[in-house]
């Protein structure tokens, strides 16, 4: 593939070489939208201004752009803001190499979904060398892989295969440069997933990330037990803003005063987790 190199791609490397520890955080739609519905209790420099780069992937940006609220809560963001694109700017994170981005890909869909099934064919037909890969295979996957809503404008479940992939790229191509990804996405199907993607990295040697990688979620469970944390929102007003997400799953450590720990994945009433932040445990909300 001719390596052609973006100009949001060029201000992606050039601002991330020549920082270190940097904490990132990747933007899904589902979360700018809560944020944005109640952007009194979360307005952008409380949510956003811990980290030192905002990324949005091209798919993400389609899903925010179809309203224009979305896109001004996030043009306020005072860090800086990059959209990515993913079919000139994930290449260069795998060195052009087609058939590893494609694998990444396939590993950041959900097994057996319809992108993931495009995608082992295209591998299969690449790997027997029956079939050269095509200049424009990531164009036609997002095209051809992904089902459409919203008059087509919009792929089913693309943002979610982009975060991942973008998250995996920069842990594989920047390494200790990066303290931190967080996914701002409460999307519960991105933490199978990104088991999926480690272990298959792990067995193939697919990419060099790290068994304790930097790649966090940033769910809202996460965004209201820090909101409570720091005063910003009272019982009642979490309370109110839980119950209207309609989450009840959550995952979450408790841990003990001998060091150990109690790992919990369980639905969870919101009283019962306004307690869990109002007790005396020690506890961490992982989403």
């Amino acid at each position: 593939m001719y390596e052609m190199v973006s100009d949001s791609f060029k201000e992606l490397n050039s601002f991330i070489t020549k920082e270190h520890d940097l904490r990132i955080c990747i933007l899904d739609n589902n979360n700018v939208q809560f944020c944005t519905q109640h952007e009194k209790y979360f307005p952008v420099d409380k949510i956003y201004g811990y980290y030192d780069l905002i990324l949005v992937p091209g798919w993400v940006y389609a899903e925010i752009a179809q309203s224009e609220h979305l896109l001004q809560y996030i043009s306020s963001i005072p860090q800086q803001l990059l959209y990515l694109d993913e079919e000139t700017d994930y290449l260069p994170l795998v060195d052009y190499h087609d058939l590893k981005l494609m694998k990444v890909f396939a590993n950041a869909s959900s097994p057996g979904s319809k992108p993931h099934r495009y995608l082992k064919k295209q591998i299969q037909e690449a790997e027997s060398g029956r079939v050269d890969i095509d200049d424009e295979w990531i164009g036609n996957y997002y095209k051809n892989g992904f089902d459409s809503k919203e008059e087509g404008i919009i792929k089913k479940n693309a943002g979610e295969t982009s975060i991942l992939a973008l998250a995996f790229l920069l842990v594989h191509h920047y390494g200790n440069k990066i303290k931190q990804i967080s996914i701002s996405t409460s999307d519960f199907a991105v933490v199978e997933i990104k088991k999926k993607i480690m272990d298959y990295s792990s067995k193939h040697n697919l990419l060099n990330v790290p068994t304790i990688n930097p790649i966090s979620f940033l769910s809202t469970d996460v965004l209201l037990a820090r909101a409570f944390r720091m005063g910003m929102i009272g019982e009642t007003e979490l309370i109110y803003l839980r119950k209207s997400t309609h989450r009840k799953r959550v995952i979450c450590i408790v841990r003990n005063n001998d060091s150990t720990v109690v790992p919990v994945d369980t639905v969870m009433e919101t009283e019962d987790f306004l307690q869990l932040l109002k007790g005396n445990e020690s506890y961490d909300i992982i989403f």
